[in-house]
């Protein structure tokens, strides 16, 4: 008889133990628990893809990866990526600009620097960030299962969580370690809902660590949590520690190390006025300021695509959605359009709160339902979910970063690409330098590395003069490459198809002219042309072809694009000629333009094009992505203005098919984004 009991005890204890939401012996779990390891290991690669066709930058991977290259080796959170770079930063007020303190308090790098030691290089980074945020899921299944009772309803709010945008673009936006806030917030709330207030402020500390601004989230909870649940221990033990970090940070550390008595990136709240106070006095004066902000597209659609990843049910439970204000606010009154972006990571640790306040949004509307007579229990929640779920899944579609999503591409490594690490080993890993924004997150494993065209004490400099050319323009770039050149202070170690590896001269005589095979970037020699066509302008130049690149990122305006056209000289050419690309929206008017130099133009003039040859004119990345047509434009010189601009026919090409049309101007049609 006691044994039969015992066994009877341990049964019930087995059976408590499979429901607890940590194992996976049912169905939904697993489904989650598979999820959410595929969501990992789509995001790491395309993370590091993204790394590997040099789309991410030296701000913010790469000085990322050098503090925390830096903390390893015995010199916490210093690097020196901005050091006399012309950043949009008053460096000169700065005390000190060689460590990161100054600038941001993510003491969490600390302990991540760790990592190093398992794998040194920055991919691990963007692995963790991926893994970190990806387990996110779990909370949120876990917490919906718990206060819908509904594992279907716990699955839904998983998916929406793995779908949400703004959890995407913190992940395709180089490494952040505030972006790991999307999954620590979520699990914060569920060991609440637990009552395990251990782990509840471990995770709540950890996620304070990222930056500055996440102790105003925790603080915001600590008043949830004391006010309406009636946590008064833990509520206002939470709120002191928030915003004792939060002074900690903002009054002391930043202030140490920067010099500042404000964080400089305050600056960018002055949208009504010349500094950031102004601009709350006057708002404060004028409120219509700020409804006619808060009135612009762009605003409207961040505020409509954070809320429709929880399929707009945050709404039925405002005071969890309220303690996302301070960041939300932060976000939204800033004179920099990508913190109300959903691209970015500026949106994460609000990714967790619209999660949370649409859980609780559909508990309190089903029990609304069930009270005014509709169906009972699980069908209206079941109901709700499907709501949320066909929300997520048409916002994800619209902006999404996986195969579901429209405007997803494949990601290639092109030989370019692979050509760079040829350079990377010519670089001596002790040796300080100078690089190129795209290029720098791969060379910041050293003491000293610099963003160009900050050269300072670096003994080498490496480009890409088709990479982004940030924080300078185009011509700027190609003005400070001549003086490098002519200045005669470093010679040319390497230069191929467009990279160019310079050193400090050692003795005289060494070389610092260009060999031919720099110019091959320009050159389409042999290779096959995406969308080849035939379209003469005049006697003068012919279009043998074109291609567009679309980028993936999240983004709810135009997605970055980058357009290349191949030519073809039919005569010698005089100086002058170039080339200008316009944009048109659905209904054909105008919105973009781009006249600027390009790589080809500035570094392969059309004076130097052989009769014959066939030369790629490749525009930088712009917002384009998501327009209708691209035409392009042969701008002329002076002295063959009137003889050439008179035969030229202009051309419409569209959907492969092209046919001759009259207009007054010279624009070319070229091709079209999107098919009707």
């Amino acid at each position: 008889m006691e044994t039969e009991q015992r066994m009877k005890t341990d049964k019930r204890i087995e059976t408590a133990a499979i429901r607890h939401p940590l194992f996976v012996l049912r169905p939904a779990p697993c489904a989650i628990y598979l999820l959410t390891a595929l969501f990992i290991i789509f995001f790491s690669w395309l993370s590091i893809m993204r790394h590997e066709t040099y789309r991410s930058a030296a701000m913010d991977l790469g000085y990322t990866d050098q503090v925390v290259w830096n903390t390893l080796h015995g010199r916490f959170m210093q690097f020196s990526t901005y050091e006399n770079a012309p950043i949009d930063l008053p460096l000169d007020r700065f005390r000190r600009t060689d460590i990161l303190l100054a600038y941001h308090a993510e003491l969490l790098l600390a302990p991540i620097s760790l990592l190093y030691l398992i794998y040194d290089s920055p991919v691990t980074l963007l692995v963790l960030q991926a893994a970190v945020i990806g387990m996110g899921a779990l909370p949120a299944y876990w917490l919906a299962r718990k206060r819908l009772r509904s594992a279907f309803a716990g699955l839904v709010f998983a998916l929406a969580y793995l779908l949400a945008p703004a959890v995407q673009g913190a992940i395709l936006s180089d490494f952040h370690a505030v972006s790991l806030t999307a999954s620590l917030l979520l699990f914060a709330f569920f060991f609440v809902e637990e009552r395990r207030y251990k782990l509840f402020f471990a995770f709540i500390v950890i996620a304070m660590l990222a930056k500055e601004d996440v102790p105003l989230l925790v603080a915001m909870l600590g008043l949830y949590l004391f006010f309406w649940r009636r946590e008064r221990k833990v509520g206002a033990l939470t709120v002191a520690l928030g915003l004792g970090w939060f002074l900690v940070c903002t009054q002391v550390i930043l202030p140490y190390y920067s010099g500042l008595a404000r964080s400089p990136f305050f600056d960018r709240l002055a949208i009504f006025g010349p500094t950031a106070a102004d601009s709350v006095r006057r708002a404060l004066r004028e409120p219509a300021l700020v409804l006619e902000w808060l009135r612009q597209p762009a605003i409207m659609a961040y505020g409509r695509g954070l809320l429709a990843s929880g399929g707009f049910m945050s709404v039925f439970s405002p005071l969890i959605l309220a303690i996302g204000s301070p960041v939300l606010v932060i976000n939204v009154f800033s004179k920099w359009d990508w913190t109300y972006s959903e691209g970015a990571h500026y949106s994460a640790s609000l990714a967790p709160l619209v999660i949370v306040s649409a859980i609780y949004g559909v508990e309190w509307l089903a029990r609304q339902l069930v009270r005014v007579g509709g169906p009972r229990g699980r069908a209206v929640v079941n109901a709700l979910a499907l709501l949320v779920l066909a929300s997520s899944g048409f916002h994800h579609w619209q902006i999404g970063m996986t195969p579901l999503a429209r405007d997803f591409r494949w990601p290639q490594i092109t030989a370019h690409h692979r050509l760079a690490q040829e350079f990377i080993a010519l670089i001596p890993p002790e040796a300080s330098l100078s690089a190129q924004s795209n290029l720098y997150p791969h060379v910041a494993h050293r003491e000293r590395a610099y963003l160009f065209p900050a050269v300072n004490d670096a003994e080498y400099i490496f480009l890409d003069v088709t990479g982004s050319t940030y924080p300078i323009g185009a011509q700027d770039f190609k003005r400070e490459v001549d003086w490098l050149l002519q200045a005669s202070q470093f010679e040319v170690v390497d230069a191929r198809d467009g990279y160019l590896l310079l050193k400090r001269r050692s003795s005289s005589g060494t070389r610092t002219e260009l060999p031919a095979a720099f110019f091959t970037f320009a050159q389409a020699g042999g290779s096959s042309i995406p969308h080849p066509l035939r379209a003469r302008f005049g006697d003068v130049l012919e279009l043998v072809g074109y291609d567009v690149e679309i980028m993936n990122e999240v983004s709810a305006q135009q997605l970055p694009a980058r357009v290349t056209t191949y030519w073809r000289a039919l005569r010698p050419l005089n100086p002058g000629y170039g080339f200008a690309f316009f944009f048109t929206r659905m209904d054909g008017a105008i919105v973009g333009t781009y006249t600027e130099g390009t790589a080809t133009a500035l570094f392969y003039p059309v004076t130097t094009w052989r009769v014959g040859e066939v030369v790629r004119v490749e525009t930088p990345s712009l917002p384009i992505g998501r327009l209708r047509d691209v035409l392009v434009a042969v701008t002329l010189p002076q002295a063959d203005a009137g003889a050439v601009a008179g035969r030229l026919r202009p051309v419409v090409v569209v959907e492969g098919q092209s046919r001759e049309v009259f207009q007054e101007d010279s624009l070319l049609k070229l091709f079209e984004l999107h098919s009707p």
